[in-house]
């Protein structure tokens, strides 16, 4: 499986794999052509953790060269632990989906 990572603004590491952008494009047909917008999202955007599950957070953009009626990038991302090295459990921080929305 084919994943490109990348950090946010805060040094986290976060990665989306083909598996996920799959179900992104999928379920949020709109996305198809925005790829690099999901990793610039996470990169640059705003930060909010979400209120109900402390391990996503949702990072939002603005972007002039949405489709039309749209105006924000929202990512979602699962902070969480992956295998143990050298006896410490390793970040496995990564994309669950993303979206379009319209906000002024």
């Amino acid at each position: 499986m084919a994943r490109e990572s990348t950090s946010d603004s805060r040094g986290n590491e976060i990665y989306l794999t083909d598996e996920r952008w799959t179900h992104i494009v999928e379920t949020h047909e709109e996305m198809m052509n925005y790829r690099q917008h999901v990793l610039t999202t996470v990169r640059t955007g705003q930060r909010r953790q979400d209120a109900f599950d402390p391990t996503k957070y949702k990072y939002s953009k603005r972007f002039r060269d949405l489709p039309e009626g749209f105006t924000l990038l929202v990512v979602v991302v699962k902070f969480a632990w992956g295998e143990k090295h050298e006896g410490r459990e390793s970040p496995n921080n990564f994309v669950l989906t993303a979206y379009q929305v319209s906000r002024r």
